[in-house]
């Protein structure tokens, strides 16, 4: 078995071969297969099933498993569950190299690449801060084996996961995964899932197999509206201008007829927190914070609510983005004051957690049936009326420590799943009801970032490190070896800036209320993002050495083979000393010929794929801190 349990103290592989089994196969669309597996212990009632997807268009297979009580008394207690327990082997003996990435935790390194030769003996364990899914760590791993192939592993959890990686020797890797703490007896009609695994293999080098993880991502965990994957949105921020706080309808509505009549090249419009009422009783002034747990428009400050705001950005052609915190409930608000019995209370944290319970940070209970079921309701009907496009859903808490301190000790782990089940029954009763809604995942920028969340939402905002262009460039880099739809966007029209927050979506904060001056070096800045923008979600390859250093050139390519097309972006940075640097670009057709064209010189370049990889490319950049954009296409 893929998977392994702990039934009453005894092992799942001995007590299974008892259990009565059935399964079932059944095609779903062309290329992907679904196989259910169910076992049953007639003398407990436990149902133990087990459904398998395989990929058919890639070396590629995901499950989940799931328990359920059936019987008429409490079941024994199910703990050590492993969704994943495995042997990786090499046909040929050697070093493992195991690729993951840190997480987000706002700060240069996120999504920093990783790299480590595994010795025989050594155990790898990763796990998230706090109980985010990509808070420290991302939750996806390539062990590059030492006989020219390789696994990439994925945990589809948005909660609190564990995974290692044990070297048996110089041939054979065990590996497991599940969920941190799990170990709970189930009541009759008590029904969990776990956390669903992910697995794709492949050949060659580790890079090919990062990028048959993009493609494979793309294909069938991505957002699809009308057979298509989703078009990420290039949208317009006030808040370089307009603090969350000081947002109004009339200013809000002239924003938006601004970017209209100066015919900016964007498609939507951003309003982020603070829209509803938000007045801190200690201060006497609004502060975005204090007022979440609000879901009503402030009556003050958009007389007529938020629909006025949203027919204006759509009258003029733009679609309409709007953020929430739902999950986060402050003192004094509307759902902390009417439903205390709906919400889980701070408690003890870690130090440098603490300020959530001097803060009065409250978490709505999502695995609490009669609040999840009004907040389907209520955020639906937000959306309905309003006119919201693109659904912002923001998460600023670290939900560990409130999940455990609700479990009993029979139900260790308990909280956590009805959480996480919940959440994704929020998400995909949104999607349900709402055919073209775009779901924007964001918890204090890309701290849950799983495959679960990927097939749902889209990751607007990697991290709440933002702006600066070398932090921006690092993040790029990092998160593109894993993930193909991401980005951030930019609050300066240098185009070093700029060009360092592109990526799959964009969004500019400028100040487009009292600054005639943006409108010209905005709008040729946006058409050459945009001219690109579709390539940023093909193969991705390094170009240069990770660093954080302003010291060096950092760059990387994006290749779309499927439409002839390619971008290769390079930075010097600030405190660079060389002019020049020499690149050879992966992936390329050696026979084909190429036309580059540089987006600042107007200057193009025919030359073969096999000159381009072997003989590599000069760049030539003379100012510092500065940047390179050049796109290419194949010749026929």
């Amino acid at each position: 078995m893929a998977f392994t349990f702990s039934y009453g103290g005894e092992p799942s592989s001995v007590l299974i071969e008892n259990w009565d089994s059935n399964q079932s196969d059944e095609q779903l669309g062309e290329y992907r297969r679904r196989r259910s597996l169910v076992f049953f212990d007639s003398e407990t009632g436990l149902e133990l099933q087990c459904v398998l997807t395989e990929y058919t268009d890639y070396p590629a297979l995901e499950w989940v498993v799931s328990f359920e009580n059936k019987g008429n008394d409490v079941t024994p207690v199910i703990s050590d569950i492993h969704v994943a327990d495995l042997t990786f082997s090499a046909k040929d003996p050697g070093n493992f190299i195991l690729h993951y990435a840190a997480g987000s935790q706002a700060q240069i390194t996120d999504f920093q690449p990783q790299t480590e030769t595994l010795m025989p003996g050594q155990k790898k364990r990763f796990a998230p801060y706090g109980g985010r899914s990509s808070d420290g760590i991302l939750p996806f791993f390539n062990l590059e084996k030492p006989d020219g192939t390789g696994v990439i592993t994925g945990i589809g959890w948005s909660g609190q996961w564990e995974t290692s990686f044990i070297i048996q020797d110089k041939k054979n890797v065990d590996f497991k995964a599940g969920m941190e703490l799990a170990s709970l007896v189930l009541y009759p009609g008590e029904k969990i899932r776990t956390p669903a695994m992910l697995l794709l293999f492949y050949n060659g080098d580790w890079i090919r197999g990062q990028n048959c993880l993009r493609r494979l991502l793309l294909t069938h965990f991505s957002p699809f509206f009308s057979g298509e994957t989703t078009n990420p949105p290039v949208s317009a921020s006030p808040h370089s201008s307009v603090s969350f706080e000081a947002t109004t309808s009339a200013n809000m509505i002239e924003g938006i007829k601004k970017i209209s009549d100066n015919n900016l090249p964007v498609d939507t419009w951003w309003i982020d927190a603070g829209w509803y009422p938000c007045l801190d009783p200690k201060t006497g002034k609004r502060n975005w914070a204090c007022g979440v747990g609000n879901w009503i428009v402030d009556p003050d400050r958009y007389p007529d609510g938020m629909k006025p705001v949203a027919d204006v950005a759509h009258d003029r052609g733009f679609k309409f983005l709007l953020w929430f915190e739902p999950e986060r409930v402050m003192p004094g608000t509307w759902m902390h004051d009417n439903h205390p019995d709906w919400i889980l209370p701070p408690g003890e944290f870690p130090p440098e957690q603490q300020y959530q319970a001097n803060d009065g940070f409250h978490l709505l209970d999502l695995g609490n049936s009669e609040a999840l079921e009004w907040l389907k309701s209520k955020l639906s009907l937000m959306v309905d009326e309003i006119g919201i496009d693109v659904y912002r859903h923001d998460f600023n808490m670290y939900p560990l420590n409130y999940w455990r301190q609700r479990d009993s000790e029979q139900q260790q782990g308990l909280t956590e799943i009805r959480y996480v089940t919940g959440l994704y029954d929020f998400l995909d009763t949104l999607l349900d009801k709402h055919s073209n809604l775009v779901i924007d995942n964001c918890a204090s920028g890309g701290r849950r970032i799983d495959f679960e969340m990927l097939r749902r939402s889209l990751v607007l905002w990697r991290s709440d490190l933002c702006w600066e262009p070398v932090a921006e460039q690092c993040a790029t880099y990092g998160l593109s070896l894993w993930i193909p739809l991401h980005g951030v966007g930019s609050v300066s029209l240098d185009p070093y800036h700029f060009r360092s927050g592109m990526g799959s979506n964009f969004s500019l904060a400028l100040n487009y209320y009292d600054d005639p001056s943006i409108w010209e070096p905005a709008t040729k800045l946006l058409n050459e993002y945009i001219e690109i923008k579709h390539i940023f979600r093909g193969d991705f390859y390094p170009l240069t050495p990770y660093s954080t250093s302003r010291k060096v050139w950092i760059a990387w390519q994006f290749n779309r083979p499927d439409v002839g097309q390619g971008l290769i972006q390079a930075f010097r940075r600030s405190e660079n000393d060389s002019t020049t640097k020499k690149i050879k670009l992966q992936g390329l057709q050696p026979d084909v010929h190429y036309e580059l064209i540089n987006f600042d010189t107007d200057s193009t370049l025919k030359i073969t794929g096999h000159d381009l990889m072997e003989g590599g490319l000069e760049l030539d950049m003379e100012n510092c801190p500065d940047s390179l954009t050049i796109k290419y296409r194949y010749l026929k």
